[in-house]
C-alpha cells in the first residue's frame, strides 16, 4: 500500500470516528432534552393535581398500606315503632271498593283476562288484610356502623339523603338509599323521637330539601317536614 493511499485510509477512518462522535453527542442531547421535557410535564401535572385537591374538584386516594379505622357497631339510639302504617277502613268505603273490584273483574273475565282477574283478586285480599290487620310493633336501631332495619344492617355508605313526613298523627323517617333494592327505607316514629333522630342522621346524611312536593308524593309518604320545623 503506497502512502497516499495510507493517507486516504486514515483520513476516512478519522471522518467515520468524527461522525460517530458527533452521532452520539446528538443522541445525548436529545436524550437530555427529552429527559427535561419529563420533568417539566411531571412538574406541571403534580402542579394541576395540587391545585384541584386544594379547589376540591378531586380527592385524594386513600393509601390503601394504612391500616383502616374499625367501628364497632354500638347502639347509639333505638325505639319502637308499628312495622307499617295502619290503614283504618270504614264499612262503607270498603263495600264501595269491593263493589268497583267486582265490576272491573267481570269485565276482566268477558275479556278473557284471567291473569288480571287474578292479580286485581289478590290485591283486593291485600287491601283487606291491611285493613283488618293491626300491625306489628319492631324495633329500630341507629349504630356506630348504620340503621338496623328488620333486622338486617344497612351501613352509612349506601345511604343517600333522610327527611320526615307527617300523615295525620303519624311520623315517618324516610331514607334514600343507593341500592336498587330497597331504594327508600321507610320507618315509623314518634313526635318525640323526631330530634334525637335527626341530630344522629346529620353527622352522616344530608337532609333532603324538597321545595314542592307532589299529590303522589304526599299520598305515599305523607306532608313534607321542612328542616326548620324539625
Amino acid at each position: 500500500m503506497s502512502n497516499k493511499e495510507k493517507v486516504n485510509k486514515l483520513d476516512t477512518e478519522l471522518k467515520n470516528l468524527s461522525k460517530l462522535i458527533s452521532g452520539e453527542m446528538a443522541l445525548k442531547k436529545r436524550e437530555e432534552k427529552l429527559k427535561k421535557l419529563k420533568e417539566k410535564a411531571i412538574k406541571s401535572q403534580k402542579s394541576e393535581k395540587r391545585r384541584k385537591v386544594v379547589e376540591r374538584e378531586v380527592e385524594l386516594e386513600e393509601d390503601s398500606s394504612q391500616p383502616k379505622k374499625v367501628i364497632q357497631n354500638i347502639k347509639l339510639f333505638e325505639w319502637e315503632a308499628p312495622d307499617r302504617y295502619e290503614f283504618k277502613f270504614e264499612s262503607k268505603s270498603f263495600i264501595i271498593i269491593v263493589a268497583i273490584s267486582l265490576v272491573l273483574i267481570l269485565f276482566l273475565a268477558i275479556l278473557g283476562k284471567y291473569y288480571l282477574m287474578a292479580a286485581l283478586i289478590s290485591l283486593l285480599f291485600f287491601i283487606y288484610v291491611l285493613g283488618t290487620t293491626k300491625p306489628m310493633m319492631v324495633k329500630h336501631k341507629i349504630t356506630a356502623r348504620g340503621i338496623d332495619f328488620s333486622n338486617k344492617l344497612y351501613e352509612w355508605l349506601v345511604f343517600d339523603k333522610f327527611y320526615f313526613t307527617k300523615r295525620k298523627s303519624q311520623n315517618f323517617l324516610i331514607i334514600g338509599t343507593k341500592l336498587r333494592f330497597p331504594s327508600t327505607l321507610i320507618l315509623l316514629l314518634n313526635k318525640k323521637d323526631r330530634v334525637p333522630i335527626f341530630l344522629l342522621l346529620q353527622e352522616f346524611i344530608l337532609y333532603k330539601d324538597i321545595r314542592k312536593q307532589g299529590r303522589l308524593e304526599k299520598m305515599n309518604f305523607g306532608e313534607y317536614i321542612p328542616l326548620e320545623k324539625v
